[in-house]
């Protein structure tokens, strides 16, 4: 967008999708006329995400599978620990370990 077509735009929002659409006195029109304009940076924010564990994927030779995975394993171990703890501090005779042991469906 330029300041030679910014008074002809009817939105009153803009997700900037390319780089650098709208020129400096564009953008200072829509502002005037209470546009808002969301930068590219954020419109775009989702796309480079994934890209960057593409990247780490394809790096590791390692399928999306794979990856999710091992998070939600990851996730899982996390969440088992947290119970542990709580339970611990609960119930746990003079700050006894209470000890939480994952069935073999989940070691699987």
């Amino acid at each position: 967008f330029t300041k030679d077509n910014a008074d002809k735009i009817q939105a009153k929002i803009i997700a900037e999708g390319a780089n650098g659409p709208t020129t400096m006195a564009a953008d200072e029109i829509f502002l005037k006329r209470n546009i808002l304009v969301i930068p590219d940076l954020f419109i775009n924010a989702g796309g480079v995400t994934v890209s960057y564990f593409e990247w780490l994927k394809n790096l590791n030779h390692v399928s999306y599978g794979r990856l999710t995975f091992k998070y939600e394993k990851d996730s899982n171990y996390h969440l088992l620990q947290s119970v542990q703890s709580s339970l611990e501090r609960k119930f746990g005779k003079n700050g006894g370990a209470i000890p939480i042991q994952p069935s073999t469906d989940f070691e699987a």
